[in-house]
């Protein structure tokens, strides 16, 4: 591997970590795994801080629905005659974000992408990315939808069905941008449209079933 430009190259532990994680990746592909993880990480650990001020029944609720969600990611859904699945899990993330918000919904997605990750691969560069990408993916869609929607969406269950809808088919796009851009830029490719489409287009279908699920049962938990 050839040494990175600068005093971090010249550390011998900084090698063998890069070495260790990402021993086929360009330099392009490491610059980039690295800025995602980052700001994943440090979206989540935003999300922790602004959800310290919930009370405690809050707290529970995430808990209970991260936990949920990681769970649903253990028993995956097979697309027929396609070798793409997807999880349930993403009920629970979108109920979440409806209920508490985006940090509380990014800390569900990252769960959930960490459990298909320890399932799918045994790339610690595959497990550490994963749940950082659908943790910033998450909190930054869900931000921009609730403060752009949140007055109209909260006084019409229509509006509100339909604008839960386009964010899990927002999120789906963010996230799987995220996560097909790296192979590409292993290759020293281009992305490409069917990246996105031709692979994920089911699971999109799947994500805007699973928004419009949490949605009733958000309006079905306040009948109660």
């Amino acid at each position: 591997m050839t040494p990175e430009p600068g005093a971090a190259a010249t550390w011998p532990g900084w090698r063998a970590l890069q070495a260790r994680l990402l021993p086929d990746y360009n330099r392009p592909a490491r610059l980039y795994w690295w800025a995602v993880v980052l700001a994943g990480s440090a979206t989540l650990v935003g999300s922790l801080v602004l959800l310290a001020a919930q009370p405690l029944q809050a707290w529970g609720q995430v808990a209970a629905g991260t936990v949920l969600a990681m769970l649903a990611g253990f028993f995956p859904v097979r697309i027929p005659r396609t070798k793409i699945s997807f999880a349930a899990g993403e009920i629970f993330m979108f109920l979440l974000l409806l209920m508490h918000g985006p940090e509380a919904a990014a800390l569900a997605a990252a769960g959930e992408a960490g459990v298909g990750a320890l399932r799918t691969t045994t790339r610690w560069s595959s497990r550490i990315a994963s749940p950082a990408m659908a943790g910033l993916a998450m909190f930054t869609v869900g931000w921009l939808l609730t403060h752009l929607l949140e007055g109209a969406a909260a006084a019409n269950a229509g509006v509100l069905v339909l604008a839960t809808m386009g964010f899990a088919l927002a999120y789906f796009l963010l996230n799987a941008l995220l996560v097909t851009a790296l192979p590409r830029i292993k290759r020293n490719e281009r992305l490409r449209a069917s990246d996105l489409f031709d692979v994920f287009g089911w699971v999109g279908i799947a994500y805007s079933a699973s928004a419009v699920v949490a949605t009733c049962l958000l309006y079905t938990s306040r009948c109660v």
